[in-house]
């Protein structure tokens, strides 16, 4: 190939490369004609590129003074921006941004008739400030949003919330006016429990008079995204009523792999259904929003997901852009971290408390067992001592009440045996309390009826308590239950407790024994016209050597529930409202029998 044929073939790709760019290009020849059009330019302006050549360029500015000049014998602003307007075939006026680049050209065979370094052709740069206009305004855009999530950020994860509290702040950046600016949003959550997808909370109006106020209210309430959170709040508190009625009734079983919400799981990743979109499940969710185009984002975690927020604009009717989906799909993401961590949290924290109590058990039943080893050494201890005491204790009674016998009524001796005779008799009974307490009793147990031990163990002391101007009174009624039992050992429960009842009016009164059927039981008290006691002696009444008498073991009170609870039952102790003490015990049915 001559060079001439070289030169030639380069100038035909130089040009079809020019007229296959798709950046808007013109090459304005020395007499304002367009010589070389490219597609970006051809689509600009609305036709064909090729149908541009020739064209004068004047004929396509508005006003043609602008370009009056441009490109003939190259004579243009060198690398000047301008901001110019063309006319495109429809004859709309499209603001444009224009740069030229004066160049020399020449043809074969064409006598440039001057300087043959002299510019003669331009190159006209354009660009539709438009689209320019449209990515400043999405990058502002992207800006606010990214700023907006590391708000969210941190106040779902360094404001230290409760999952409802973070589930809150979720909706309410979704729909907040510094938020995503959704109308209504609906978060709906996976239950294991019965393997659906099933709707929580939602927010939002219910109607567009109900958005004008609270949108209203928003408006004149300045404020980063912490105080929308809490303003948007107070405005809607009593507003999202109707779409939470519509969440409760989402409802939908994880086994149904081909519903929208379902799939989008699956996919993890955000859809927009649009007014014409058929998907199983589309259908179902347009009656549930009343409206035919919404978003659906998946919650997503590295463990799966865990739901999806539901979000459409209902009430204003606004667009989804493909911002919003790609900002929703973000906020998702961050949403659906910070559920799952609260979830774990709270479990973590459940699972800890669940530890401290077990490990408070085994303390407590480490306690107990150290306690009762104690107990049983201490009562063996105390058996050993109190069996060799009572033999000496008894040679030392018997010579003291002999001594007392053999002494005359004024021998001031006679006095001190007296004493000593007193003294071994109380530690005597001392000694059989405790005996009693320690040592293991056989269960010799039959059938009686209650009321009738009960009405024997009071009479016994009837003779006695009116001498001492105490009148007794018998209120008895279990409807004749027979109880599987001790007759002795209860008897001698009842007896204890008239005992202190005498005790505790020595100046006469009243003692009533009351029988009454219960719930599961049968109970017996005993009243009196006494004092009573004090709260901080009633928590001890009943432990071991514990008395508020000058006499006795401290052991009475603790045989009796010792006695009660080996029968399955439960003492207690309280003050009357009328006054005095009551003093009581419940004995358990037999399990076939039935209760009151």
């Amino acid at each position: 190939m001559d060079h001439r044929g070289f030169l030639r073939r380069r100038a035909d790709l130089a040009t079809a490369g020019f007229e296959a760019a798709e950046s808007p290009m013109l090459i304005i020849n020395p007499v304002g004609e367009i010589a070389v059009a490219s597609k970006g330019a051809g689509i600009l302006l609305g036709m064909e590129n090729r149908e541009l050549m020739g064209m004068v360029l004047e004929n396509l500015f508005v006003p043609p003074s602008s370009v009056a000049d441009c490109g003939k014998d190259g004579h243009c602003s060198i690398s000047v921006l301008r901001q110019l307007q063309v006319r495109n075939a429809g004859g709309d006026v499209i603001p444009v941004e224009v740069q030229c680049s004066p160049f020399m050209a020449h043809y074969e065979g064409e006598d440039t008739g001057g300087d043959p370094d002299r510019p003669n052709h331009c190159l006209m740069l354009l660009a539709d400030i438009r689209e320019r206009n449209h990515e400043d305004e999405m990058r502002a855009a992207r800006l606010a949003k990214l700023s907006l999530l590391n708000q969210v950020s941190e106040a779902l994860y360094g404001a230290n919330l409760s999952l409802d509290q973070i589930i809150e702040a979720v909706l309410i950046c979704m729909t907040a006016g510094q938020g995503l600016r959704f109308n209504r949003a609906f978060l709906l959550l996976v239950n294991e429990t019965n393997d659906t997808l099933q709707g929580e909370v939602a927010i939002g109006p219910s109607n567009a008079e109900e958005a004008l106020r609270i949108w209203q209210d928003l408006a004149d309430q300045a404020g980063d995204l912490f105080e929308m959170m809490t303003s948007y709040d107070q405005s809607i508190k009593k507003t999202d009523v109707a779409v939470n009625e519509i969440v409760r009734n989402m409802i939908v079983p994880m086994d149904d792999l081909e519903h929208i919400l379902i799939r989008v799981m699956a996919d993890r990743h955000v859809l927009r259904v649009r007014g014409d979109m058929a998907m199983p499940g589309v259908d179902t969710m347009r009656s549930w929003l009343s409206c035919k185009e919404f978003a659906v984002a998946p919650l997503t975690t590295r463990a799966g997901s865990i739901g999806v927020i539901v979000a459409d604009n209902a009430i204003s009717g606004a667009e989804i852009s493909d911002l919003d989906l790609e900002f929703l799909q973000m906020f998702a993401n961050q949403s659906a971290g910070a559920i799952e961590n609260s979830r774990l949290y709270h479990e973590l924290e459940q699972r800890l408390l669940d530890l401290r109590r077990a490990h408070q058990k085994q303390k407590d039943d480490q306690e107990t067992l150290i306690r009762m080893e104690r107990l049983s050494v201490m009562g063996e201890t105390s058996a050993i001592v109190a069996h060799e005491l009572r033999n000496p204790l008894v040679a030392i009674g018997g010579f003291a009440r002999t001594l007392m016998r053999n002494l005359q009524e004024d021998d001031p001796n006679r006095h001190f045996a007296d004493i000593i005779s007193s003294e071994v008799t109380r530690m005597e009974t001392i000694i059989h309390d405790l005996l009693d307490f320690i040592r293991p009793k056989k269960r010799l147990r039959k059938e009686v009826v209650v009321d009738r031990i009960v009405a024997e163990a009071a009479d016994r002391f009837q003779a006695e308590l009116e001498g001492k101007g105490i009148r007794l009174e018998m209120d008895l009624k279990t409807e004749g239950k027979v109880l599987e039992i001790h007759p002795g050992e209860i008897q001698q429960v009842i007896q204890n407790y008239i005992v202190n009842a005498m005790q505790a009016q020595p100046g006469g009164g009243r003692i009533e024994v009351r029988s009454r059927l219960v719930d599961g039981g049968v109970r017996i008290e005993v009243r009196d016209d006494g004092p009573g006691f004090a709260k901080d002696v009633g928590e001890k009444l009943f432990s071991p050597f514990f008395s508020t008498k000058t006499t006795g073991s401290g052991l009475g009170l603790t045989i009796c529930a010792q006695i009660i609870k080996s029968h399955g039952g439960i003492t207690g102790a309280m003050n009357s409202p009328e006054g005095g003490a009551v003093f009581s015990f419940i004995l358990p049915l037999p399990r076939s029998t039935p209760t009151a």
